[in-house]
């Protein structure tokens, strides 16, 4: 009894020892020649807790053979060990039973707690993804936007240096200020991201600074027009800065792909949703090649439960379209 409470105390620290110990404990206590009693029950919590702290194989190399030494052991002080009257298959048996029910339990216990663990890991790593994909997001959208400008801007510098220098000097500090407020920007995503201290968590960015954006293209003599229909209401922080990388992220399309063209951008706060819309009036796009630029848009639309359509339209030109949903009120 003294072995069996031993090997109770030390299951968790030592299942193997306390294993065997139970197994000792519980053979000489029933070759003894008592009853089984509160052997099992001590036994049987000393086995459950092995089988959820053992691997399953090495669980039943270490407890199968010990639970059919002692249904033997038991049938010690029969004639032949109970062999010749069937005696001590009925003990195997007998002890075999007697232990199948905590052992399974203790296997089961331990399956759930390593699907859980794994379940656990796999949304860490399901997480750390997302994020991985956010930050890219972010930056794919801020930068190349506004290298699109800079391009834009320095062309705008070079065609003029030489016959309107004063001209070339405007382009040149619309330079200087984007990639300003763009590194600013950049390094305020960044300290975030990284979880710097001191850093102040700014408001994301929304369509308050859609002018800003146009502002930028017309200064490099782009014609754009912004056009806000409906009643204003109050937009979620999360769709306000979809909805501006949206934009942001058209707008430097058209002026990577749509060369010098006049551009139109809508923004519509309809029934329950928001609608952006940015048309080009170029030639459009036979077959749409969706790349980085119209993925990260369409996974935006999708993070807050919207839709996204590109493509060309029967006019003529190109036109994409964000219907994100609103929880604002009036």
């Amino acid at each position: 009894m003294a072995v069996l409470v031993v090997a109770v105390a030390v299951r968790r620290v030592w299942p193997v020892a306390a294993v065997v110990a139970a197994a000792v404990g519980t053979g000489v206590f029933l070759a003894w020649g008592a009853g089984p009693g509160p052997v099992l029950v001590m036994s049987a919590l000393v086995v459950f807790s092995a089988g959820i702290r053992m691997a399953p194989g090495r669980f039943v190399v270490w407890v199968g053979p010990l639970v059919v030494a002692v249904g033997l052991v038991s049938q010690v002080g029969r004639p032949w060990w109970g062999w010749a009257d069937g005696g001590a298959a009925v003990a195997v048996v007998l002890a075999v039973g007697s232990m199948a029910v905590p052992a399974g339990a203790g296997v089961f216990v331990r399956s759930r707690r390593e699907s859980r663990r794994r379940a656990e890991a796999e949304e860490v790593q399901r997480h750390r993804f997302e994020e991985r994909l956010r930050i890219a997001r972010e930056v794919h959208d801020l930068v190349g936007h506004s290298l699109s400008v800079i391009s834009m801007q320095a062309g705008v510098a070079l065609h003029v240096v030489d016959r309107r220098p004063e001209q070339a000097a405007v382009a040149l500090e619309a330079i200087r200020d984007s990639s300003r407020a763009a590194l600013e920007e950049l390094r305020g995503t960044l300290a975030v991201f990284r979880g710097q201290d001191g850093v102040e968590r700014a408001p994301l960015a929304g369509l308050g600074r859609v002018e800003s954006l146009v502002q930028e293209l017309r200064s490099a003599g782009r014609g754009v027009e912004v056009v806000w229909e409906g009643e204003p209401v109050q937009v979620p922080g999360a769709v306000d800065h979809a909805a501006l990388r949206i934009v942001q992220e058209a707008l430097t399309n058209v002026v990577r792909h749509a060369g010098d063209v006049p551009v139109r951008v809508g923004v519509v706060f309809g029934e329950g949703e928001l609608v952006v819309r940015v048309r080009d009036e170029g030639c459009g796009a036979g077959v749409v090649r969706e790349g980085s630029g119209i993925a990260g848009m369409r996974e935006r639309a999708r993070a807050v439960g919207g839709r996204l359509r590109v493509g060309p339209v029967a006019t003529g030109g190109f036109e994409v379209e964000a219907v994100l949903p609103l929880a604002g009120e009036r």
